[in-house]
Order: structure tokens, then C-alpha cells, then sequence
């Protein structure tokens, strides 16, 4: 059975990372230095079609839907998040992933809503309902969700609010 595509992507990114940091272990300075050349020469050359490609796509008919369905690829997202390209804002994938998992958090016993996004940080608040919920478990879930939908943030916020009070505690702040 093959792997899914969703960790396939993974892989693949995660390989992009072990290979560039495998860059700084060299024991050749200079190899190192023209390898990291080659690499950035490649993505910005990758980075300037992807550019030209969305303006060609959003000139043509139904060139807005097309570009919004390309982004919604989890692999052409990727590589429109590593160029600073993806048409829409994190406030936007962010907000649609909180939509699509509210019956799922739902049934698990808490809410999660939108809060702001200001800047590089996004702020999101966790309604708890459920005593028995195993709550870390599901902060680390929220967290993924969020930062897989938003990864060009450097930071998501969690808010965690039990239902019938109005204390707020800030949860966590995830580096992304």
C-alpha cells in the first residue's frame, strides 16, 4: 500500500531540511558555500516561475478560481508558502482549517475559534467542555492543524477558555 499524499509531502520537506542542514556539517567550507549557491539559485529560479505562472493563470479565464484551486493543493501550497507566493492570507487558511475541524474538535469535547492574526503571530482560543478530555493531546492537535495551515507564521497562540468562566490562560505559544 502506497503512502498518502499528505506524507509524501512531509517527506519531502523533510528531506529539503535534512539536506540543507547536512550543508553545514561539510568538511569543505567552500563545496558547502557553492552547494547552498546552487540551492538558492535553483528556488529563486523555481520561486520566478511560480510567480509568472499565477500571473499567466490569473489573467486567463476563471484565472482567479483556478489559482485559489492550485492553492488549495497541499503541495502547490507548499511551494507557494516557500516563495512567499500562496494568494491568500494566513488569517483565510487559517479560518477555513478551524471550520473544517469544528465537528471534529466538536464531538471531542471543545471549540476552537479565531482570534487575530497580528503581524507574524496568530492567536487562537481553545473552549473547553469536556473534564475528561485528554488536553494536551488535543492542544498538540490544534497546534499541528494550525501550523500546517499557516506555516509561514512564526508564532500561533492558544488561548484555553473553560466554558462558564471568563478566564483566560494563554496555553501556548508554538514556534513555527
Amino acid at each position: 500500500m502506497g503512502e498518502g499524499p499528505a506524507n509524501a509531502l512531509e517527506r519531502c520537506l523533510q528531506r529539503i531540511d535534512a539536506a540543507m542542514e547536512a550543508l553545514d556539517d561539510f568538511g569543505d567550507a567552500e563545496a558547502g558555500t557553492v552547494a547552498r549557491e546552487l540551492v538558492d539559485a535553483v528556488l529563486d529560479l523555481h520561486g520566478l516561475a511560480l510567480a509568472k505562472a499565477i500571473v499567466i493563470i490569473q489573467d486567463g479565464a476563471d484565472g482567479d478560481a483556478l489559482a485559489a484551486r492550485l492553492a488549495g493543493d497541499d503541495y502547490v501550497a507548499a511551494a507557494l508558502l516557500l516563495h512567499g507566493l500562496h494568494p491568500e492570507e494566513p488569517e483565510t487558511r487559517l479560518r477555513r482549517k478551524i471550520a473544517a475541524m469544528r465537528p471534529h474538535w466538536g464531538v471531542r469535547g471543545f471549540r476552537v475559534e479565531f482570534v487575530a492574526v497580528d503581524g507574524s503571530i496568530a492567536t487562537a482560543r481553545i473552549l473547553w467542555s469536556d473534564e475528561t478530555l485528554d488536553r494536551r493531546a488535543a492542544l498538540r492537535e490544534v497546534e499541528r492543524a494550525l501550523t500546517d495551515s499557516a506555516p509561514d507564521l512564526d508564532e500561533i497562540r492558544l488561548e484555553e477558555v473553560h466554558r462558564g468562566t471568563s478566564d483566560h490562560s494563554m496555553a501556548t505559544a508554538l514556534q513555527t
